[in-house]
């Protein structure tokens, strides 16, 4: 019996998780979306569901149920099975700096300020904007995630790096939506990666400790140096379960809760949360298979030929 198959058919509970508490989590330092946009004018059971209880419940299903997340919250993967999640996960948003500026300069055309300006932190966050208005290396999400993945031994800038075809299917589907969604599509879009990131990395982190612990626990004996190395490499997953959950999601939701009497805008949110939802299943579904692939080919797919 494989890891995934464990994790699947032993318990459907969510397991609790130890390492959680030992590496404390902190602030340190397509044509899919054309479809998402056909159906804006079905009326549907969703129109009577508050924006904020339809983006975490349909979030929710996605990472409760999925074989993969459940392996990594309950620490059932191997090194291998993990650098392959890391690897294809870093690539799934590719675009996803350019989809928050497209949305802030949308919201700023249509002249709905408190969404501009929602997105904008959001922005700024990612691309290590400060409140000086200067931008700084240490500050960039972008720079986080390479740290990370040299970590764990994977290049981030691996030219023509192999995609599993759901990953891909995810990237196009993104793409899309920055070349053909609207304002409220790609809020909803972003609204709802804001509140399933944090949910993914949580049990992401639970693994990454388990199976890395040399690399991203902190430990009393750490010296000066070891510990800063480990902060570095533990920033990327951490701060975005932290940030992300308790600044840029409640922030984003503010600045779209007014459109909750608009049936016809909820719909154009909501597509835009569908999105994320449909192609992270996939995303996962693809992972999940990959993952009982030979070692070699899993390694293919994890650092490229």
């Amino acid at each position: 019996m494989n890891a995934i198959d464990y994790a699947v058919t032993v318990d459907n509970r969510p397991a609790r998780s130890t390492t959680l508490e030992k590496c404390e989590i902190g602030r340190v330092g397509n044509p899919a979306a054309g479809a998402a946009n056909a159906r804006l004018n079905v009326a549907s059971a969703a129109d009577l569901m508050g924006l904020k209880d339809y983006v975490i419940s349909e979030n929710k299903a996605v990472v409760r149920n999925d074989p993969v997340v459940l392996a990594l919250l309950r620490k059932s993967l191997n090194r291998t099975q993990y650098k392959l999640y890391a690897a294809q996960r870093a690539y799934v948003a590719t675009n996803f700096i350019r989809l928050v500026d497209k949305g802030a300069g949308l919201a700023r055309e249509a002249g709905d300020e408190e969404l501009a300006a929602a997105l904008q932190a959001n922005l700024n966050d990612e691309i290590g904007m400060a409140a000086d208005g200067n931008r700084y290396d240490a500050l960039d999400h972008r720079q986080w995630k390479a740290t990370y993945l040299r970590a764990i031994g994977i290049k981030a800038d691996v030219k023509g790096f192999p995609l599993l075809s759901e990953t891909r299917a995810h990237v196009n589907a993104f793409l899309e939506m920055e070349a053909t969604g609207t304002m409220l599509s790609i809020a909803g879009t972003i609204l709802s990666l804001e509140n399933i990131i944090p949910l993914e990395y949580r049990a992401a982190v639970s693994s990454r400790d388990h199976l890395f612990p040399g690399i991203f626990c902190l430990s009393e004996k750490d010296d000066a140096e070891s510990r800063s190395r480990k902060e570095l490499a533990r920033q990327y997953l951490n701060d975005h379960i932290v940030h992300d959950a308790k600044s840029h999601f409640p922030q984003l939701l503010q600045a779209l809760v007014k459109y909750e009497g608009d049936p016809v805008a909820m719909r154009e949110i909501r597509a835009g949360i569908d999105l994320v939802n449909t192609f992270r299943k996939q995303f996962y579904q693809g992972l999940g298979a990959a993952m009982q692939l030979a070692q070699r080919d899993m390694e293919y797919y994890t650092y490229g030929a």
